[in-house]
């Protein structure tokens, strides 16, 4: 293993020389934005000059990486790299760092020097079902980013999706488990329906104290959560029903933006606002219900109470412009190696060779490169803060995607 891990880092030495409990990123910002990040073993060189070539190299390559003899009777000298964030954007390293042919063994948190701070957010953390699209839309100033992976299932019965909702100088917020979701017009507010289903088992009906299960979770009566619920599969009893939710990033209790508005009622297969966001629309489930089915009717709601304030057409609700993006499935391999650049004032980005980087500005001075973390970058918003990226994951069983997306959000120190 060693001897291995010897050449390639010697290979990639010349290389480099050559070129509910749903919760938002909050605390996690929080926490990444101090002063400390996590160190991870790229390689183990036979001798000083070769480490310190390789520590030099990767340096060059936007790492900060370090070298010295390890603290036993071996003679290698291992060159190691300090990761900007916390364990689970090291996790996210160490396993591109193993799979280029580096060791990739996290070691510990270590003081973190320089002027960025890096948080790293799972946009999806439940099921992927067979495969799993992905979209995203953003703002018309860029400053705010909407991404959803829309997992698909057997013979496309509805799965619920996962979103982040990400603004600049606002803050992200991440939910699993929901229908749909809208920002509204303004960008500050995200509507969602949160999505709650019955579990299947062998009889062809949902016994009693399943239905009560079920309105417990939605926190309704359970005749209207009964009346509201659609099937969610073709072969078994299965059911889902919907709750709408509200998050205004624009207020200033970190609470309320963590949890979000629920409104009084079990409804909301599909979301949208009104042009002008002081109406939320809530479409109902068609009759033959399919993953991606339209809403056959929409009645509008005050988003703040949930009163009801009558019927509209779709045709009168505001559109977003979605921007879809690669497939995530097992079969499917995603082209870690291209290159994809966006431009700001603030912060360029980059990602090449399955890395992603940033130059960051003052004024006319541009600093040297910084690496954030692994994958491609998808999207970026308007001041670089939030990059939008595919990258290996970790945690994937056997029969998962191999890629999951992920959010990188880039914090001034």
């Amino acid at each position: 293993m060693r001897v291995a891990s010897l050449a390639a880092a010697a290979v990639v030495a010349a290389a480099c020389g050559s070129t509910d409990g749903e919760r938002s990123s909050s605390d996690t910002a929080t926490r990444v934005a101090g002063s400390t990040g996590m160190l991870v073993r790229a390689a183990a060189m036979p001798d000083s000059s070769s480490a310190a070539a390789l520590a030099d190299s990767m340096g060059r390559e936007g790492w900060q990486a370090s070298y010295g003899r390890k603290p036993t009777d071996a003679s290698d000298w291992p060159v190691n790299v300090l990761v900007p964030g916390d364990s689970t954007l090291a996790r996210l390293a160490a396993k591109a760092l193993r799979d280029a042919g580096f060791i990739g063994e996290p070691i510990g948190s270590r003081p973190v020097s320089g002027d960025l701070g890096v948080a790293v957010t799972r946009v999806n953390r439940g099921t992927h079902g067979m495969a799993a699209r992905v979209r995203w839309t953003l703002s018309a100033d860029r400053r705010a980013l909407l991404v959803v992976e829309d997992p698909r299932g057997v013979e496309n019965d509805p799965l619920p999706n996962a979103f982040v909702f990400a603004v600049e100088g606002a803050g992200l917020v991440q939910r699993d488990s929901v229908w749909d979701v809208a920002p509204a017009p303004d960008w500050r507010r995200v509507a969602y329906a949160r999505a709650y289903t019955t579990t299947p088992g062998e009889s062809d009906t949902v016994p009693p104290r399943e239905w009560h299960r079920l309105a417990g979770q939605v926190g309704l009566i359970e005749s209207d959560v009964r009346k509201n619920a659609f099937p969610t599969s073709a072969m078994v009893a299965a059911y889902g029903v919907a709750r709408p939710f509200v998050i205004d990033l624009s207020a200033a209790d970190d609470s309320t933006r963590q949890r979000g508005s629920a409104l009084p009622m079990p409804e909301g297969w599909r979301v949208a606002w009104t042009v002008d966001g002081t109406r939320l629309a809530l479409g109902a489930p068609p009759e033959l219900i399919a993953d991606d089915a339209p809403s056959s009717r929409w009645r509008l709601v005050d988003p703040m109470t949930g009163v009801s304030r009558g019927v509209v057409e779709g045709g009168g609700l505001a559109r977003l412009q979605w921007i879809e993006g690669p497939s995530l499935d097992v079969s499917t391999a995603v082209d870690m190696r291209q290159r994809r650049a966006f431009r700001s004032d603030d912060i360029d980005v980059e990602s090449e060779d399955g890395w992603i980087r940033v130059y960051v500005h003052e004024g006319k001075r541009l600093f040297a490169p910084r690496v954030i973390g692994p994958g491609t970058a998808l999207t970026a918003t308007a001041n670089g803060r939030f990059v939008l990226a595919i990258a290996a994951d970790p945690d994937a069983k056997s029969f998962d995607p191999p890629n999951h997306l992920v959010v990188y959000q880039i914090l001034p120190r």
